[in-house]
């Protein structure tokens, strides 16, 4: 795994599996210019604003924009083999503009050959765990599973 730098605490998959399914008990309607307040923080309601929050990285009001936007998921994270992927690990599309770039949660290998379960904020939609086509749907050769750097293992 190739660590960009280093992260905010150290925070378990299964907090980050928590803090996800937070969002998705609160049915939060996707959004780039609103926000999401919890028992988590205040976060922006969009894919990486989503990711910021379940990775417990700063929101609002520490960092003004509500967490970190795709590009700033990537300097905090790992590049890793798709095998290697893991509940709260992401599969992200950095490059583009704001309406390209995406971002969601590993959640586990599906049943079904080629797919995976994702928590997913996503554009039209609320907060949602759905199965997903490896890599994702659109732009697939765009999208790379990466690894909070912060994260315990296992």
């Amino acid at each position: 795994m190739t660590i960009a730098r280093a992260a905010g605490r150290l925070i378990s998959r299964s907090e980050i599996v928590e803090r996800a399914c937070s969002w998705l008990r609160d049915s939060v309607p996707y959004s780039q210019t609103k926000f999401h307040q919890n028992e988590h923080g205040i976060y922006r309601a969009d894919c990486s604003g989503f990711v910021s929050m379940a990775w417990g990285l700063p929101g609002k009001p520490e960092q003004r924009h509500g967490g970190l936007d795709t590009r700033g998921l990537v300097l905090m994270s790992g590049l890793i083999r798709p095998e290697e992927l893991k509940a709260g690990d992401v599969v992200i599309r950095a490059d583009g503009t704001n309406r390209t770039r995406h971002v969601v949660i590993f959640a586990a290998w599906a049943e079904e050959p080629g797919h995976y379960w994702a928590y997913e904020q996503a554009g039209g939609q609320r907060t949602r765990l759905r199965s997903v086509v490896y890599p994702y749907e659109t732009g697939a050769e765009l999208y790379t599973p990466r690894r909070y750097v912060s994260v315990l293992e296992p």
